[in-house]
């Protein structure tokens, strides 16, 4: 057997080199017991991410493109209707002149322009002329043939007073409503009249 020369021992270098076993076993069992920790760690993380995502989305109340706020009042304009024309006559007077002053004894003429401010011809109509509203009777009544549409027409009519007051006289296109039109309420006109005397 050879001779120690170390100073050790031989018990002493046993044990020692069975705590440098031990150790040598035990960090690698520790190092391996770190790593597979660390994978799990790791690996924990990695399905988080995974699915974090999608409960983030799921649960978030933030509007998408699609989806319009709550509480947004939004204005929505409503078409104008096109009204639709109305396809009927529309006599209007639009003049009242006499050629002079009415005087008493003396005949004058009165001119009356009637106009068809309607979209479509008035047919044939007649027209009156009173000198007083309080007459039995008017002055003047004669037809007027059709006046197309945005046309005009002038007729007149020749009178004497015999005495004199403040008369009411009155023109009236379409004296017998013969034509169908738009506004049946604008077919007078009325002026007063004091004759010279």
């Amino acid at each position: 057997m050879p001779k120690n020369t170390s100073g050790f021992s031989p018990v002493i270098i046993i044990i020692v080199i069975v705590i440098l076993i031990v150790l040598v076993g035990g960090g690698a069992y520790f190092l391996g017991f770190s790593k597979k920790g660390a994978e799990t760690t790791t690996d924990t993380p990695t399905e988080s991410m995974e699915t974090s995502p999608t409960a983030t989305a799921t649960g978030t109340t933030a509007a998408s493109p699609t989806t319009k706020p709550t509480g947004t009042a939004t204005a929505t304009a409503t078409p104008t209707p096109t009204p639709t024309p109305d396809n009927r006559a529309d006599l209007t007077i639009t003049g009242y002149s006499f050629n002079h002053p009415p005087e008493q004894g003396v005949p004058f003429t009165i001119s009356v322009t009637i106009k068809n401010q309607g979209n479509s011809s008035s047919g044939d109509f007649f027209w009156e002329w009173w000198a007083t509203i309080t007459a039995p009777t008017y002055a003047c009544r004669a037809v007027v043939s059709s006046i197309a549409s945005g046309a005009e027409r002038t007729v007149p009519c020749t009178y004497t007073y015999g005495g004199w007051a403040n008369y009411t006289t009155r023109a009236i296109a379409d004296a017998d409503n013969g034509v169908d039109e738009s506004n049946e309420g604008n077919n007078t006109h009325s002026e007063n009249v004091i004759p010279i005397h």
